[in-house]
């Protein structure tokens, strides 16, 4: 079961965030409109809505939201591809230790908080993910420093500092028009980096498999 789990875990970021754009993608198609900044506009809007909007029950134009349901079920897809993607990640390391272990506690925690993203308490839900997600990206950034991955490293770092910036649009609301537009360029970028750390560490698990089949041999 381990040896499974080992072999096709990394796999289901990838599959997830596949199946939850494909979600989202008919939940925003049956959302009636509205957005902070264009309030009576009809339909989902790539530039004014965010993601999550199309959770509310209520519209900013105050129609009902029949995607919500939809909405809600790509959003805990979504949550729990990124539950197992922070569970992986840590494998992209050659080493297990006390900041490995941080990566996935802090990281696994979370993405749990943020299954809640749906409900009333949404805005305090931002504000403790993007802590909770903080602390599990320091001791990341620590062990990346060693890391040979350049394409990579750059990736993650650029992923992190248009996270602070949304978080920061968000809290102080500076530029809080443009959020939507900027939170789906941040959203499409942490998707590459899923992906390709999810790459990485199966590449990784292949060329061990490889190698004990091949001292099997010898032996």
């Amino acid at each position: 079961m381990k040896i499974l789990a080992k072999k096709y875990l990394p796999y289901f970021p990838i599959f997830g965030l596949g199946l939850y754009i494909i979600a989202f993608a008919f939940a925003a198609s049956t959302y009636p409109g509205g957005s902070i900044n264009q309030p009576h506009a009809n339909g989902y809007s790539f530039y004014h809505n965010f993601l999550c909007d199309t959770m509310n029950p209520i519209t900013q134009s105050g129609i009902i939201n029949n995607a919500r349901f939809l909405a809600i079920i790509s959003h805990l897809i979504l949550s729990f591809t990124m539950i197992t993607f922070f569970y992986i990640l840590p494998k992209i390391f050659n080493v297990k230790n006390r900041n490995t272990i941080l990566i996935a506690s802090f990281g696994i925690a979370s993405m749990t908080v943020f299954i809640f993203m749906y409900t009333e308490y949404h805005d305090l839900i931002v504000t403790i993910t993007g802590i909770l997600g903080t602390i599990a990206l320091i001791p990341f950034f620590i062990e990346l420093q060693n890391f040979k991955n350049k394409g990579l490293k750059k990736l993650a770092y650029l992923c992190y500092a248009l996270s602070i910036i949304v978080f920061f649009i968000f809290e102080t609301k500076i530029g809080f028009y443009y959020l939507p537009f900027i939170q789906k360029i941040t959203f499409g970028l942490d998707a590459s980096w899923v992906v390709w750390s999810c790459l990485i560490v199966i590449h990784k698990n292949k060329a061990s498999v490889n190698l004990f089949h091949q001292n099997k041999t010898e032996v």
